[in-house]
């Protein structure tokens, strides 16, 4: 059975140990990461750093012009070197108000994928309840990376950074066991996914979860070519690589009241994604939306 991180809370579960948001909740999300965004934005425009809409954040600026009405998240691409360029500047321009969670830090990750959290807020995720790191609203960052053009090259490559990709966040399962995430699985149809992840987390958890997403990162990267890559996107290394053609030069798109990037080929990429991307989703067919804990002040 094939799962998706960002799908468990479409799972069916027996299990009612999850608080579903409202769309109070989501209206609320959306206007914290809306200004989030304009925040960091702001200081990007400043250093010449271009943020793109990735994902449902893509499809609904070109469906919606903003957030896709039942979606509570936000996923942004930036390329590989204003990325490193970010992460310089990011203390002194923006660390009064947003931590930056980067694997391969010294302060450590939650994720193989970067991500800018709002401080004095709580967004606490099904996997992450004894996790260490802090638990506030995010922005995903998704770092496009080049990939080789040589077909055995690019082989080794996607087949190394997905399997790279799986190992470090079943060590993080396992490392920092979640008896709610645990209950949750193992009480809807992915609980045979869930035990296979266990038993991969034991066998790789000898090394920290935090290195292996350090290693994820950088064996991802690769020097200039005209292919590029996501490795943390939704569909992988191989079902997101594209053609540098198809993502500049960048087009700037309406975003509720205001604007964000977009690829030069929108169509192209969230046709990849989502096939009919303009069709709307049946109500039984979206995902819902659960977590253990959410405040937008501090707790």
């Amino acid at each position: 059975m094939a799962i998706n991180k960002q799908h468990f809370s479409s799972l069916d579960s027996t299990a009612n140990n999850m608080y579903r948001l409202t769309s109070e909740d989501i209206r609320n999300l959306h206007s914290v990461l809306l200004d989030m965004y304009k925040d960091i934005n702001e200081v990007c425009k400043k250093y010449d750093i271009h943020l793109i809409a990735a994902g449902g954040t893509a499809l609904g600026a070109i469906r919606h012009k903003g957030f896709i009405p039942w979606d509570d998240d936000m996923d942004l691409f930036i390329f590989r070197t204003e990325f490193l360029l970010l992460s310089k500047i990011f203390e002194k321009e923006l660390g009064n108000k947003y931590l930056l969670l980067n694997p391969g830090d010294s302060k450590g990750a939650n994720c193989f994928l970067p991500r800018i959290m709002k401080r004095n807020t709580t967004f606490l995720g099904m996997v992450d309840e004894s996790s260490p790191y802090p638990h506030g609203i995010y922005l995903d960052i998704n770092i496009i990376e080049f990939a080789p053009e040589n077909n055995i090259k690019y082989l080794i490559k996607a087949f190394c950074c997905n399997a790279l990709r799986l190992i470090s966040y079943s060590v993080y399962w396992k490392q920092y066991p979640s008896k709610s995430f645990r209950f949750f699985m193992l009480n809807s149809k992915g609980k045979f996914y869930y035990k296979i992840r266990i038993i991969i987390g034991y066998i790789f958890g000898w090394i920290k979860a935090e290195k292996w997403f350090a290693w994820f990162d950088k064996y991802g990267q690769y020097k200039e070519t005209n292919l590029i890559t996501i490795p943390s996107g939704t569909k992988k290394y191989k079902g997101e690589t594209l053609p540098l053609s198809t993502v500049m030069p960048l087009q700037m798109v309406d975003f509720e009241d205001t604007q964000i990037n977009v690829f030069n080929d929108y169509d192209k990429y969230l046709s990849n994604l989502y096939g009919n991307y303009m069709e709307i989703p049946n109500v039984k067919h979206r995902e819902y939306h659960l977590c253990l804990k959410l405040s937008f002040t501090e707790m």
